[in-house]
């Protein structure tokens, strides 16, 4: 069955590899995973850890993915927007192509507050004059990332859904980029949607549930707290970035146990199916609820 991955840093992982010097890389290591995953597109970000030129990096990336690009339905998105100083750069970005953004990674920058910042400082005021652009010009904002405080101040902003593209819930892992119950709660009246993370600590902090079927245990709870339309798959793959993509004091790749690559992605609709969910359903979780959300956001 076909999927859709609303989170994955695949131009984060073009990006620094052709810097190195590397070439081919999409064809080398991408394409046979996304094939044997049935993985057709989603939301492929750069992601903003640290200081860069955000310009460049997704020139870069772009003209290494451009000779497969009809092969796949992406949207281009952006992990935090530290690397944007101002409304000038966003638009620079729209034109081209990005429709899609979260305010914050971790950090606290000039427009909003992550996880990692100050618990009580918030969303900034150029943060409005962002999401307010993004809003207008049919971009989707995502949550992801952004600390409580900065969390209820943009959803008390908002005029439209909202996404949680790579998250699970705090209540089955209490991971501090896992979504609480109240959240979840005003993620509803907002009618957002929610991709559920794989990452293995987002799954689960036990060890025995770091897999598919924890996995599993995640979607069924939100769609407890949401309902079955708007869940996705937002798998967050690790297995392409390097020493960020394992726990150090582990040694485990940050990737589930058996979801190791896009290339495993099968293994989720199986284990619906051994659940009991009916095909309708599956088909809603893997791939419609995602075209349902971007036809509603941005309009195709």
């Amino acid at each position: 069955m076909k999927i859709y991955d609303t989170h994955s840093d695949i131009f984060s992982n073009l990006y620094e590899r052709v810097l190195k010097g590397e070439k081919d890389i999409f064809k080398n290591y991408h394409i046979d995973n996304l094939k044997k995953g049935e993985v057709v597109g989603g939301i492929w970000v750069v992601y903003s850890e640290h200081d860069f030129d955000i310009i460049e990096a997704f020139d870069l990336a772009l003209k290494e993915y451009e000779p497969y690009k009809n092969n796949y339905d992406v949207v281009l998105g952006l992990e935090g927007l530290r690397n944007v100083p101002n409304l000038d750069c966003l638009k620079r970005l729209y034109n081209l192509g990005i429709r899609h953004a979260m305010l914050t990674w971790n950090e606290e920058n000039h427009l909003a507050t992550g996880v990692a910042g100050d618990k009580d400082h918030g969303l900034k005021e150029l943060g409005k004059e962002f999401i307010t652009f993004m809003e207008q010009n049919n971009m989707i904002v995502d949550v992801s990332h952004l600390n409580i405080k900065s969390f209820y101040e943009v959803m008390d902003f908002v005029t439209k859904p909202v996404i949680a593209s790579h998250s699970c819930a705090y209540s089955l892992s209490d991971h501090r980029r896992n979504l609480n119950d109240d959240q979840l709660e005003v993620l509803k009246k907002n009618k957002g949607y929610v991709g559920v993370n794989s990452a293995r600590n987002f799954v689960s902090k036990e060890r025995n549930l770091q897999t598919v079927k924890g996995l599993v245990d995640q979607i069924y709870y939100l769609i407890d707290k949401l309902d079955i339309d708007h869940v996705m798959l937002g798998l967050d793959m690790m297995d392409y970035l390097g020493d960020y993509g394992e726990n150090k004091e582990t040694g485990l790749n940050d990737n589930l146990d058996d979801l190791g690559t896009h290339a495993d992605c099968q293994n989720i609709i199986i284990e619906l199916k051994n659940r009991g969910m009916s095909e309708e359903n599956i088909k809603k979780i893997a791939y419609q609820n995602y075209l349902n959300m971007r036809k509603e956001l941005l309009g195709y």
